[in-house]
This record gives structure tokens, C-alpha cells and sequence, in this order.
């Protein structure tokens, strides 16, 4: 699957299930934290495999989980 594919699917699952997706790999989100990292999801780029995830992007995370939460999930998995 590609990568607009992958965040297509990302889109077309409710709040629950991004939730679950989420527990899956260690990260626990809150519904609300879930609906506002939602749109963000338009803003991933194939670019970022190449450049790196912008200070932009992380900084908007960040105001929605934390800066120990959002430190901890690209060190483990980006």
C-alpha cells in the first residue's frame, strides 16, 4: 500500500478504531486528542521519508499530546 493510500484508510476510520490503531503500537490517545490530530492528517508528505518530519508538524503534535509524548513516539518509531 502507499502512502496516500494508507492515510486514505487513516481517514475513513472512526475515532474507536484510530484509538485501537494507536494502542496497538504503544500510544494511548484520548478521543479528543484523536479529533484534533484528525486533520493533520492532510498535512503528511512522502517527503518526509526523505527530509524528515518538519519542526512545523512536531511542534502542532505537540500541542496537542505533550512534548514527552510526542518526543517519545519519534524516537520510537521514526
Amino acid at each position: 500500500m502507499n502512502l496516500n493510500g494508507m492515510i486514505a484508510d487513516l481517514k475513513r476510520m472512526s475515532d474507536r478504531e484510530l484509538r485501537e490503531l494507536a494502542a496497538q503500537y504503544g500510544v494511548e490517545l484520548s478521543s479528543g486528542e484523536v479529533r484534533k490530530l484528525r486533520p493533520l492528517l492532510d498535512e503528511v508528505s512522502f517527503s518526509f521519508l526523505w527530509s524528515g518530519v518538519p519542526d512545523s508538524f512536531i511542534r502542532k503534535v505537540e500541542a496537542i499530546i505533550g512534548p514527552e509524548r510526542t518526543r517519545r513516539i519519534m524516537e520510537q518509531y521514526l
